[in-house]
């Protein structure tokens, strides 16, 4: 049993059909702790991107605490978890949200991403193999905290956003995040964006503060993204269960997630073979 696992995880590292072999973006959102506001930077991102006529799929990975798809008002009769168990295939769980973006939603409680058995494995990495025919990005949403299992799919993607808040204890997971993920890889591009700032100088001095400890300490620079500022259109969205991108376009919000997709779309290089080389790196062995 042991060496048919083996050489079914050796194949799921290795297998990449050649039609599947396309160029996308792939970028995994984390915070430092909850309550920053990170799963509404997801979707908020997601729908300034398909407005740019990006093809977007987002990966729902907080499996402790799925809700992207509760957010956007989106019911799903199946999830991740029928895929992993081989009852569906990817292609059928997506759910379809605003401005064409799709959305692979999570169950709340499966077992980690990042321990799946070999079958299990397979399934997954063939299923996005198979839509990344049709897409441009992968957006992650991970869950909050240096859990290992959310790190590992920090180390996978191409790109890590961090959002963060001006809050004193945000600023501290936020650096405690970026010495973990720069400790294993000092070269992984990481992004800074600050969410719910009361003005431009309280996110410039947030800004500023992170980068200058990155500096000291790690002798690294964050690529910044921008701010988000505190805005009551936000809380409406959410009440409605809909995006404040979609709802209100013209909230200061809004128009910040905007300027923060079309940076992205601008400065992300694409990547060959994204979303396949995500997953050979999500499905490696641990040094």
């Amino acid at each position: 049993m042991n060496d048919q696992a083996n050489r079914l995880r050796a194949l799921a590292r290795t297998q990449v059909p050649e039609a599947t072999l396309f160029t996308s973006r792939v970028m995994a959102i984390a915070s430092g702790k909850g309550g920053v506001g990170k799963t509404n930077v997801v979707a908020g991102l997601a729908m300034a991107l398909a407005q740019l006529g990006q093809r977007v799929v987002v990966l729902d990975a907080d499996f402790g605490l799925a809700n992207l798809d509760i957010l956007l008002g989106l019911s799903p009769e199946y999830t991740l978890e029928h895929v992993l168990r081989g009852e569906k295939l990817m292609e059928e769980i997506l759910l379809d949200g605003p401005f064409g973006i799709r959305i692979i939603p999570a169950s709340s409680g499966i077992q980690e991403l990042t321990r799946l058995d070999a079958a299990a494995e397979m399934r997954l990495i063939q299923g996005l193999q198979r839509i990344s025919a049709t897409s441009d990005w992968l957006l992650i949403d991970t869950a909050a905290g240096i859990h290992d299992s959310v790190i590992k799919l920090l180390m996978a993607a191409q790109e890590v956003l961090l959002v963060t808040t001006p809050e004193p204890t945000a600023l501290v997971d936020a650096y405690a995040m970026v010495k973990v993920v720069h400790l294993r890889d000092p070269h992984k591009p990481l992004w800074l964006l600050v969410n719910n700032a009361q003005s431009q100088d309280e996110a410039e001095e947030t800004i500023e503060q992170l980068q200058a400890a990155t500096r000291r300490f790690l002798n690294r620079d964050l690529h910044v993204l921008g701010m988000l500022p505190s805005d009551p259109f936000i809380l409406q969205a959410v009440r409605q269960q809909r995006g404040v991108v979609e709802l209100f376009p013209q909230a200061p919000s809004a128009l910040a997630l905007h300027s923060a997709a079309r940076q992205l779309q601008e400065k992300i290089p694409l990547q060959k073979d994204g979303f396949a080389a995500f997953w050979k790196g999500l499905s490696a062995e641990e040094p």
